[in-house]
C-alpha cells in the first residue's frame, strides 16, 4: 500500500493497481492480487488465518452491536472513528475468552470490563471537558453516578455559542446470544452555563438482572444552543463526550 502524491488524485482501478480515498481523506494506491479466497478457506496452511478471520468477524459484529445499542450516543459523539475504535476494544474482549478454542472465542465469554472508561468520542474526552471528578456507586441492583456541585463556566470546557449543558446516564442491556438489546436513560433538564454554582447532580438506573443480559452504563455530556428561550443541539460531535463507567 502506498500514498498518492502530486496534484492529481486517482480513484478506481488501473491494471493491477487500485486507487481510493480512505476514511482519513488520504489517497491510497494498492496492488491487486494475493492469495485466493478459495485457498484461504481450504488450504491447511491457512488454518491460523481462518481462525483469525472468524475472530475478527466476531469482534466486528460485537462492535457494531454495541454501537447500535448506544445509538443515542453515537449520533452525538461519533467523530467518524467510533466503529474502528470499538472494534479494537471488542477484539481485546474476544481474545480474553479463556474457555473457547482459538478461532471460536466469543465476545460475550470474554472480559468485558476492559471496556470500562471507553470514550465514545476521539475528539472530546470526559476528563478534558468535565473538570471535576465524578463518583460511581456500582451496586448489585443499580448504578448511580454523581457529579459534584460546580460553576459551569469554570469547570466545563465548551465551544463558543454553547449556552446550556445536560448530563445523562444511559444503560444498554444486551443479550449477545439472542442478538437483542434495549436502552434506558436517566437525564436532567438542560442547565445554563453561567458563572454561578450549580447543584450536585445524581443519576441512577437499575440493573434488571435478567438472565443472559449484560449491562453497560455510560455517562454522556451534551451542549446546547439557546434561541429565543429554546434549547437546540449544537450538532458538534467534537464537543460531546461520553464514557462507559460500569459493565456487569
Amino acid at each position: 500500500m502506498a500514498k498518492q502524491s502530486g496534484y492529481i488524485k486517482l480513484e478506481g482501478t488501473m491494471g493491477d493497481l487500485t486507487f481510493y480515498k480512505n476514511r482519513d481523506g488520504k489517497f491510497i494506491a494498492r496492488r491487486k492480487g494475493g492469495v485466493t479466497k478459495k485457498r484461504i478457506q481450504n488450504d491447511p496452511r491457512f488454518q491460523r488465518t481462518r481462525e483469525n478471520l472468524k475472530e475478527f468477524a466476531e469482534a466486528a459484529a460485537s462492535a457494531k452491536f454495541l454501537k447500535n445499542a448506544f445509538r443515542e450516543i453515537e449520533l452525538k459523539s461519533n467523530g467518524g472513528k467510533l466503529h474502528n475504535r470499538l472494534y479494537s476494544a471488542a477484539m481485546k474482549v474476544v481474545k480474553s475468552d479463556s474457555v473457547s478454542p482459538r478461532g471460536d472465542r466469543k465476545f460475550d465469554l470474554g472480559d468485558m470490563t476492559s471496556l470500562l472508561r471507553f470514550e465514545f468520542s476521539e475528539k472530546a474526552s470526559m476528563r478534558n471537558v468535565l473538570k471535576v471528578k465524578t463518583t460511581v456507586l456500582d451496586e448489585p441492583t443499580s448504578v448511580t453516578v454523581t457529579i459534584p456541585a460546580l460553576v459551569p463556566s469554570k469547570f466545563l470546557l465548551f465551544s463558543e455559542g454553547s449556552k446550556f449543558y445536560r448530563f445523562s446516564l444511559i444503560r444498554a442491556a444486551i443479550n449477545f446470544a439472542e442478538q437483542d438489546y434495549y436502552t434506558e436513560t436517566a437525564t436532567i433538564a438542560p442547565l445554563p452555563i453561567i458563572n454561578l454554582p450549580a447543584a450536585q447532580v445524581s443519576l441512577s438506573l437499575p440493573k434488571p438482572g435478567v438472565a443472559g443480559e449484560k449491562y453497560f452504563f455510560a455517562l454522556a455530556l451534551e451542549f446546547f444552543l439557546d434561541v429565543n428561550g429554546n434549547q437546540y443541539d449544537m450538532n458538534d460531535v467534537s464537543q460531546n463526550p461520553a464514557i462507559i463507567l460500569s459493565v456487569s
